[in-house]
């Protein structure tokens, strides 16, 4: 049997700097790589300027891969592992996507491809300025292997404090990255992890 193609999820909640994070990411060594939006317009990155010999950009508007578009998600991530080969799947959810429900369908429907890391950029400032978190924020917090703490520039140390208190408490298994600006080592999120959730640590990380 194949070796299973690796695949990131990134969800979190709009505006929490997703789209920052992938620009970020697509910026590194990758090889291959296949990049699958539910909403085109809201990641905000031109597929025409990006996509070519490395990198197939697909999107799926107008539902949500977590439900209404779980079977076009399906579909999509064949054709490409038929037609390209990636060696790397990235896939970016709408803010209010139940990543619970995509993490069940791309392990029970999706054999070929081995999911490494749920990483949910969560927005520090807002996170301070509107405490109570929403049913979709806490349950993508909820299944994270990697919580990233984005602008953390925005806010001071005792509010940082209150952030990282709060995330605990909804899932204090998940690595704690903090960043500003959506800079994040790839190493967090592939390598040779040898099952979800678990994670290695790093000197980034804040258990």
């Amino acid at each position: 049997m194949s070796a299973r193609t690796p695949m990131q999820v990134v969800a979190g909640s709009l505006g929490s700097g997703k789209t920052t994070l992938l620009r970020h990411l697509l910026g590194q060594e990758l090889g291959r790589v296949a990049l699958i939006v539910n909403e085109f317009g809201e990641l905000g990155i031109d597929g025409q300027i990006l996509e070519g010999q490395h990198l197939r950009l697909i999107e799926l508007p107008g539902g949500c891969v977590c439900c209404s578009l779980a079977g076009e998600f399906d579909q999509a991530v064949e054709e490409l592992l038929a037609g390209m080969g990636p060696e790397l799947f990235l896939v970016e959810t709408t803010g209010v996507a139940e990543a619970d429900a995509l993490i069940l369908d791309i392990e029970e429907n999706l054999p070929q491809v081995r999911l490494e890391a749920v990483v949910v950029v969560v927005d520090a400032d807002a996170c301070c300025r509107f405490p109570q978190l929403g049913y979709a924020e806490r349950s993508q917090i909820e299944v994270a292997d990697i919580l990233l703490l984005n602008k953390i520039d925005l806010v001071d140390q005792e509010q940082l404090v209150q952030v990282r208190t709060r995330l605990r408490q909804v899932n204090a298994q998940a690595a704690l990255v903090e960043t500003s600006f959506g800079v994040l080592d790839l190493r967090l999120l592939g390598g040779p992890h040898p099952a979800r959730p678990t994670l290695p640590a790093s000197g980034h990380a804040h258990s």
